[in-house]
């Protein structure tokens, strides 16, 4: 297929869902001429993210990823702020999240909060220069990384890969979990709340303002059409979590989690395609890591990619 090839960019990011918005709206902040390329796939995570900023409700204490994921927690009220100055649109982030304990009671961290993924990545993209194209291919060259996607071509300086799970397509060793979640029809006001994990699964339930969301399941799959046996179980999690709640399913959400075979993210130059750098395999915490991960990112363009 011959692509025409359009304008040379500075940076170019491949996939506009919360981690490659944020990295362009950080990259745009600092002074970059950046476009981004959004395919728009369907069972893309971040639109069935819930939102929940918590370290601690994800267990991530004592684990590899407790320091970043503390860093990012901290990172996130000055981006909020950004984000409103720059757009005048609100992300609905606020501070509290409460975890049920096992043995009876609750815990609260200081710090921890929840915002609204889709109005994160709107406020995000306003103002950017946003296509919707679907890359085929990227080709490192002498001049740059030439970028061929079904709606044109393009060459930039430096490309950001944050398809993610489809960054499996450029060579990243990145494979979905499938994540499902109900958004209940529902103006009360429950918070946020951490159920004890049951069979391996986190249960959580949190007002958005698009309703009451509750979540949610974990499997290896590619599939993006919910199943119904997942409704059941996560209606049940509704009735523990937030028993006043009897609201009807506004939206069965499904999105596809990618995750490395190590379970950390990759934010790092591309192994094999000089001038492209990586960033995805946030699995589920891609909404709390995301402030650390655009940092990176800027720091590495800033610092030149190798070739």
């Amino acid at each position: 297929m011959r692509v025409p090839l359009m304008t040379a960019r500075e940076v170019i990011v491949v996939g506009g869902g919360l981690v490659g918005a944020l990295v362009a709206f950080t990259l745009r902040q600092a002074g970059a001429d950046v476009l981004v390329l959004d395919a728009g796939r369907r069972g893309a995570a971040w639109r069935a993210a819930a939102g929940l900023l918590t370290p601690d409700g994800e267990g991530l204490t004592g684990t590899a990823l407790h320091a970043e994921a503390l860093d990012s927690l901290r990172r996130w009220p000055a981006l909020v702020a950004a984000l409103d100055r720059a757009s005048g649109q609100p992300v609905f982030y606020r501070e509290g999240v409460r975890r049920q304990q096992a043995g009876g009671g609750e815990a609260v961290t200081p710090g921890e909060a929840r915002l609204h993924p889709p109005s994160v990545v709107r406020a995000a993209r306003a103002g950017a220069e946003v296509r919707r194209a679907q890359v085929l291919a990227l080709h490192p060259g002498p001049r740059g990384v030439t970028v061929v996607a079904d709606a044109g071509g393009w060459t930039a300086q430096t490309v950001v890969l944050a398809a993610g799970v489809w960054s499996a397509a450029f060579g990243v060793t990145v494979r979905p979990v499938q994540g499902q979640a109900l958004l209940l029809e529902s103006p009360a006001d429950v918070g946020a709340v951490y159920g004890p994990p049951t069979r391996g699964f986190s249960r959580y339930a949190l007002s958005r303002p698009d309703g009451v969301y509750v979540g949610a399941t974990a499997r290896a799959s590619w599939a993006t059409t919910p199943d119904p046996h997942a409704a059941r179980w996560l209606r049940g999690v509704a009735g523990q979590l937030v028993p006043g709640v009897t609201a009807p399913v506004q939206t069965r959400l499904v999105g596809l989690r990618p995750v490395t075979p190590d379970g950390m993210p990759l934010v790092a130059p591309h192994p094999g395609l000089p001038g492209v750098l990586v960033a995805t395999g946030h699995g589920r915490h891609g909404a709390l890591l995301a402030p650390a991960t655009a940092a990176r990112v800027l720091a590495l363009v800033q610092a030149g990619v190798p070739a």
